[in-house]
């Protein structure tokens, strides 16, 4: 019997305390690009309109509805929100048929509700493994894995074991320690310069660009004040990591459950603005980038010795130098921001041509019915017919992503944003 999917992106602990409370409706409403039976939405009337607006869209492009449940938006986590309301979910389960769960990271409050769900006779379970915390320190899954620690400095970290470029990186557990991570950085390669990561956090102000001991204890001073280094009542250890540079471009590669590359020709373009990523472009390649293939390999090999066949989502984030590619980040057990466009592509059939993703230039004013209607009237919709286009990820105000096919669907995007901007239906 076939599992039918249920889709519940929620946000996760340590996003909470990152600067963007936002991601508690913008990661469930991206998540509706995905396919699965039913979606689970905080209640929230800009998702709720976006929602019912895709919908039509999708109709009207002979797509999968979607069929959405929505959760009362009772906690920040829409996992415990789901726990808290588990009886709406129970009326719309049916204990003969089997289900499996894709959220966008498998957490304790996410085994919670399905746990819970099993015991009242129902056939459900996680699509992949739980996400690893402070049980597993040292797992590649996070930033812990990828660096030595200064308690342990002859123990090699998970690169150095398989032969992965990946820059100097230490990591420490408190301040003092941290202290240390930066100084043996710099003592390594002869500089001043590194990054200051928090192990479990996805980015916004947490991560931040250091030069001096003064700035280190200022910028972890300021993430103290703001809880985003305490996690289960732990303080979270930190990686200082080499800043390299000059960089000449940024790519990522992403994998499926069974360790598949799912990225077109196992390489995408990360487009970047002021050192933050914007989206990704795919397949615009003349050829796969072999001298690729052994990072990719080796990780691979790497990844399943330690997290076993079932490698859940992930993607890694790579920057290519005049020496080379360095990989600089690894997100394990989590969707990542282009797993979407290649759904996207998959669904509409255009895995092999070129395709690209796009955040917003500027604040969304507008609704999704009124974007596509610009689109229409530019010919700039999605148009199955020919496979050219652009579609939204996500797009709702106060979060907007477009994705493209075509020739240049980059190029595309940028002009679409551009009409967008002079009808003010985005501001800059």
């Amino acid at each position: 019997m076939e599992r039918k999917k249920i889709i519940s992106q929620g946000s996760l602990r340590e996003f909470q305390n990152d600067g963007d409370d936002f991601d508690r409706y913008y990661l469930p409403a991206r998540g509706l690009i995905l396919p699965g039976e039913t979606h689970l939405l905080p209640e929230n009337c800009l998702l709720k309109i976006y929602s019912q607006q895709l919908k039509i869209i999708k109709k009207d492009l002979l797509l999968p509805p979607n069929n959405v449940l929505e959760i009362p938006d009772t906690d920040y986590l829409l996992d415990l929100a789901i726990f808290q309301n588990l009886s709406l979910l129970k009326d719309c389960l049916d204990s003969s048929q089997k289900y499996v769960v894709y959220p966008y990271a498998v957490t304790e409050e996410t085994l919670q509700w399905i746990k819970q769900l099993q015991k009242d006779g129902f056939q459900i379970e996680p699509a992949f493994p739980k996400k690893v915390y402070f049980e597993k320190l040292r797992h590649p899954a996070h930033r812990g894995g990828w660096g030595r620690w200064v308690n342990e400095p002859d123990v090699p970290s998970f690169p150095e074991k398989y032969g992965l470029p990946y820059p100097v990186s230490w990591i420490g557990r408190d301040l003092n320690e941290v202290i240390e991570c930066y100084q043996r950085v710099c003592e390594q390669t002869n500089g001043a310069s590194a990054y200051l990561k928090p192990i479990f956090s996805a980015g916004g102000f947490t991560l931040a660009e250091i030069r001096s001991e003064k700035e280190l204890k200022k910028h972890y001073q300021k993430l103290m004040e703001q809880g985003a280094l305490f996690f289960d009542a732990n303080l979270s250890p930190v990686e200082i990591q080499q800043t390299i540079e000059p960089i000449e471009g940024f790519y990522s590669f992403q994998y499926g459950i069974n360790g598949g590359i799912l990225t077109p020709r196992s390489i995408s373009q990360q487009i970047m603005k002021d050192n933050q990523w914007q989206g990704n472009s795919f397949n615009h390649f003349k050829r796969e980038l072999t001298v690729l293939q052994p990072i990719i390999k080796n990780f691979l090999i790497g990844y399943k010795n330690i997290n076993g066949e079932n490698f859940g989502w992930g993607g890694v984030d790579l920057a290519q130098t005049d020496s080379g590619f360095v990989i600089l980040e690894h997100n394990g057990l989590r969707i990542t921001g282009a797993h979407p466009a290649i759904s996207l592509a998959q669904m509409f059939d255009v895995i092999d041509q070129p395709f690209a993703t796009l955040k917003s230039p500027g604040q969304v004013n507008s609704d999704l019915n009124t974007v596509w209607e610009l689109l229409k009237k530019y010919g700039y919709q999605f148009n199955p017919s020919i496979k050219t286009g652009i579609f939204p990820i996500v797009w709702f105000p106060g979060s907007g992503m477009l994705w493209a096919t075509g020739e240049k669907p980059q190029a595309m995007l940028e002009t679409a944003y551009h009409l967008l901007a002079r009808e003010n239906y985005i501001i800059m």
